[in-house]
């Protein structure tokens, strides 16, 4: 009985930590932006602002004097140190709550695994589009998802990673609220 107790500590020891999962704050209003965060080594989180379009995002002007880099397929400017961060930052983005349905655009519930272009795919108005989501496999999980508010632009956290994506699928009509119980 001790030695089986001592054998089950052991393994706990020797488990992993459990991953940690990219953080997704928002956009700005007009959208032009968004900010996530990323895990990275030695308890450090690295906080990225990347612009969602060529054009030139409407951000902190201290933004636009940082060298930039890609990630998540994004032009962002990212800072190793949060306190580093434009001031305040945070009360200029939303991301509201996750939903994987919005306004009349749906992400379908299987992730696409095989093929040129893996990751996800936004459904309305009777079309469709893929977003491509790098990494995704079989046993991979769609586990959060975002909407900016003029449906332009869908943020996901699938397995952990940020991805995402500018529709150019447009809504179609709602479906139907459920109706009410008396």
């Amino acid at each position: 009985m001790i030695r089986s107790l001592l054998i089950a500590l052991t393994l706990a020891g020797a488990t992993p930590a459990l991953a940690q999962s990219d953080v997704f704050h928002g956009w700005s209003k007009d959208g032009s932006w968004l900010v996530f965060a990323r895990p990275g080594k030695n308890d450090i989180t690295e906080l990225y602002f990347c612009q969602t379009s060529e054009a030139a995002p409407k951000w902190p002007a201290q933004l636009n004097e940082q060298d930039k880099m890609t990630e998540a397929g994004l032009e962002c400017v990212r800072f190793l140190d949060q306190n580093k961060a434009p001031y305040q930052w945070q009360k200029l983005v939303t991301a509201g709550d996750s939903k994987p349905a919005q306004g009349g655009l749906a992400i379908a519930a299987e992730l696409v695994t095989d093929g040129e272009s893996p990751g996800f795919v936004v459904e309305g108005g009777g079309k469709t589009q893929s977003c491509y989501a790098s990494g995704t496999r079989e046993a991979s999980k769609l586990q959060k998802s975002y909407w900016h508010s003029s449906l332009k632009y869908v943020a996901v956290v699938i397995d952990g990673n940020f991805h995402h994506c500018v529709l150019t699928v447009k809504p179609g009509k709602a479906p139907p609220a459920p109706p009410k119980k008396k």
